[in-house]
């Protein structure tokens, strides 16, 4: 099918003759002669090239492109802007908010098919990339051995040739819920269409309403255009609903609605808008407790849990240990331009022996410090943190937990093991603190000024978060 060109420009001779141009090179072209028209034309419409003239009767070019990449995202077409009163300055404007080239009127008919044809072309490329990163983040991505989550990817694969059963995933935080939802939507019919991830925890409740359903101009004091919300940007492929036990009552019933009769409405709007969408949600919580203290709905809870699957904590797994930690070292080999080649037996034993409450995600930020702050080929007893070494070690009179290699009949390193254990204190007290620095140094009864000297000393983990 040949590519879709849309063509902005307030004088109508250029726009005739930019038509002719392009549709006898075998495009097919519709043009729009101000802003207003074009924005309803790319909302409304898929668009592989889009030509903005810089002075338009309603505005500036410069501002419709941003609208365009506001409303596409990354999956926004390439620009290419027009103008008779071409500058270095606008030229880098234009660039800044992606276009892909800028070209000064009068023009000739050979240099335009030139660059439309190499603009297309660069498009196309994008969109083979973004398809080959997605490709990668399917069923390949979740490493396991252990029975217990072959009888979950059993489930996933079941799942996934029915393409509208909503799916509700519980665990524990650092299971690798999105994982799952991921592998559902790529084994799935909906493969080939968006696959769109929305934290309702992370998201205040009234501005959640806005990205679920986006708004129409005026809606709000703020609306100055009309917004296409995540549901919508969704439309034939999967909505993941991570953190669903935090979201806002009133939007729960809105988002009843939209299970019940697949349709939803923009913010300000009174039209419905139809979807086609399989809905998977994610939970670390007991929703049964949040329906019985009416924070949470019953009948959403039934919608949402039409197929429920559970992920096993890691230590009820851990025979997938060893192997994600195979996986966690050639990542960060590459990453970290390291080369650790196994673990000691050791070292295994303990890891075995922890209790992983942090999960996969703590594994994997486990693997990451170790390999930042040493350079070994293998990673022995020496080199795991307190938290792990405690796992198999009596605590002395004062609660003290000391590593293997601090004997006392041989003799004890005392700077190192007060700067090991001063590590281990802001590290976990930087975890209650969800990574805040400001309550860290609270709970440690310490100024931000000295916390944040003894992160970089230490060479803490984690500590490069903001202080808010």
């Amino acid at each position: 099918m040949s590519s879709r060109i849309l063509i902005i420009d307030d004088e109508k001779l250029i726009r005739e003759s930019l038509t002719h141009l392009l549709t006898g090179a075998g495009y097919r072209v519709e043009v729009a002669g101000q802003i207003a028209d074009a924005r309803e034309l790319v909302v409304k419409e898929n668009y592989d090239l889009i030509l903005i003239d810089l002075r338009l009767p309603d505005g500036s070019g410069i501002e419709l492109l941003r609208f365009i990449h506001e409303q596409a995202d990354d999956h926004a077409p390439l620009c290419i802007m027009m103008t008779a009163y071409g500058s270095v300055d606008t030229a880098v404007e234009a660039m800044k908010y992606g276009a892909y080239d800028y070209i000064n009127k009068p023009f000739k008919s050979h240099e335009i098919l030139l660059i439309v044809k190499l603009a297309l072309e660069t498009g196309k490329l994008k969109r083979e990339v973004r398809d080959i990163i997605s490709s990668q983040s399917q069923e390949s991505d979740i490493i396991s051995v252990d029975p217990a989550m072959e009888r979950v990817m059993s489930m996933v694969r079941k799942v996934a040739r029915n393409r509208d059963v909503s799916v509700l995933i519980r665990g524990e935080s650092g299971t690798g819920k999105e994982l799952v939802a991921r592998a559902i939507h790529y084994l799935s019919e909906r493969a080939d269409k968006p696959f769109v991830s929305i934290n309702c925890a992370s998201i205040p409740g009234n501005l959640l309403e806005s990205e679920l359903f986006g708004y129409e101009r005026g809606a709000f004091t703020d609306a100055k255009s009309r917004k296409l919300g995540l549901l919508e940007k969704a439309n034939g492929g999967t909505v993941f609903l991570d953190e669903i036990g935090d979201m806002d009552a009133s939007l729960q019933a809105k988002l009843l609605r939209v299970l019940e009769e697949s349709k939803f409405r923009r913010l300000g709007s009174v039209e419905d808008i139809e979807i086609d969408a399989r809905f998977v949600s994610a939970t670390n919580q007991q929703l049964e407790k949040l329906i019985e203290e009416g924070k949470f709905r019953e009948d959403l809870y039934y919608r949402l849990k039409v197929i429920n699957i559970v992920i096993p904590p890691l230590r009820e797994r851990r025979q997938d240990i060893e192997i994600l930690l195979k996986y966690f070292f050639d990542h960060f080999n590459r990453k970290l331009k390291k080369s650790v080649r196994e673990i000691s037996p050791g070292a295994m034993e303990l890891l075995q022996k922890y209790q992983w409450r942090g999960n996969v995600r703590e594994l994997k930020n486990m693997v990451e410090r170790i390999m930042i702050l040493e350079d070994t080929e293998v990673i022995t007893e020496e080199h795991l943190p307190l938290e792990v070494l405690s796992a198999s070690r009596d605590k002395n009179s004062f609660g003290l937990v000391l590593p293997r290699e601090y004997d006392f009949r041989q003799g004890v390193d005392f700077n190192e093991l007060v700067k090991s254990f001063s590590r281990y204190l802001i590290e976990e007290a930087m975890k209650v603190a969800g990574g805040n620095k400001a309550k860290t140094a609270r709970l440690l009864n310490m100024d931000r000024g000295t916390l944040r000297y003894q992160i970089k000393k230490l060479g803490v983990a984690g500590g490069d978060l903001d202080d808010d």
